[in-house]
């Protein structure tokens, strides 16, 4: 006995889509496919069932008998198929797990979507929080948060995977105008010449930053404190001062790139290290992802663009 084709839900799907057009043509623009490939799932539907589905000597197109009768069970079918991929595609993401993830801002503005963009097809929920190290440290601590990347390596916690994701320098950023002359001028020059913008005392960098200044012997007077980069860059833009920072919040406030000039820290160096914290023994395959997708981010996209604004950069940024 010779073996008959069974109907697909394609070849259902197609046939509906004609008998709603009332054209082969129409069904292909419906479906985004060829003309040939709506004649040839027709004509195997009709090899199939042995009679034809399509009056073909009527414009527009109209079902026979037996058109009719498969098509009262055909869109059935095809909803029905619709339904069981989606339940199967629910349980899927169901079984994913959800992660909570705290970036420091510069880190958020500039990797944070390529990470995101890596993770979301491997979590059923992705909950991103950026803002101050300091607040998240707190968070993942208090279990508000599964992993952080942060300037604070949370030395004095136990229990707690550490992954350094890569070193940069710290800089001086001035007004484009006044590039040429401040390019030479140490710190000391500098703080006579701009008032220092400086980052909140609130935050972790921010407090890197004043401890160098007391270290090196400097006390430049309160003018503005600010808790993030964009608007520090927008601030020495409008040459409103100058500001002590590091090449990734350069990168974040880009809007100001044109307005601004990038200069090395004059005096002893000042460098940070970024990490991934996690718990011991939790989310672990989220974090090597993102551990991973950063470092893959950084190098692709970001080092990329920083070296080509301060090509003196040289191995002063680099992956750990």
């Amino acid at each position: 006995m010779k073996k008959r084709a069974d109907l697909d839900v394609r070849s259902l799907r197609i046939f509906e889509a004609v008998a709603s057009a009332g054209s082969l043509s129409g069904a292909a623009e419906t479906l985004g496919v060829t003309q040939s490939a709506i004649s040839q799932a027709i004509a195997q539907i009709e090899q199939t069932v042995g009679t034809r589905v399509l009056d073909r000597s009527r414009r527009p197109l109209k079902l026979t008998p037996a058109g009719l009768a498969l098509s009262r069970h055909a869109r059935q079918i095809v909803d029905d198929m619709d339904r069981l991929i989606a339940q199967v595609q629910d349980a899927d993401v169901a079984s994913r797990a959800a992660v909570r993830v705290g970036m420091i801002d510069s880190f958020a503005a500039t990797v944070g979507p390529s990470i995101v963009k890596q993770m979301s097809g491997s979590t059923s929920e992705l909950l991103l929080w950026s803002g101050l190290a300091n607040g998240h440290a707190q968070a993942l601590l208090a279990r508000q948060l599964d992993l952080i990347v942060t300037s604070d390596p949370m030395h004095d916690m136990e229990r707690l995977v550490r992954r350094p994701i890569f070193t940069e320098p710290f800089i001086v950023v001035v007004p484009k105008a006044r590039e040429a002359e401040l390019a030479n001028a140490d710190l000391s020059e500098l703080i006579r010449s701009m008032p220092l913008i400086r980052f909140s005392g609130r935050s972790h960098f921010g407090a890197v930053i004043e401890r160098h200044l007391r270290r090196t012997g400097h006390s430049p007077r309160m003018h503005l404190e600010i808790d993030t980069s964009d608007v520090v860059m927008s601030m020495v833009a409008a040459e409103v001062g100058f500001t002590i920072a590091t090449p990734l919040c350069l990168l974040q406030g880009r809007a100001s790139l044109a307005q601004v000039a990038a200069l090395p820290l004059p005096g002893p160096a000042l460098s940070r290290t970024i990490y991934q914290v996690s718990r011991e023994g939790e989310v672990s395959e989220m974090a090597s992802q993102c551990f991973l997708a950063g470092r893959l981010a950084l190098a692709q996209e970001a080092f990329p663009e920083l070296r080509r604004v301060m090509p003196w950069l040289g191995e002063r940024l680099a992956l750990c």
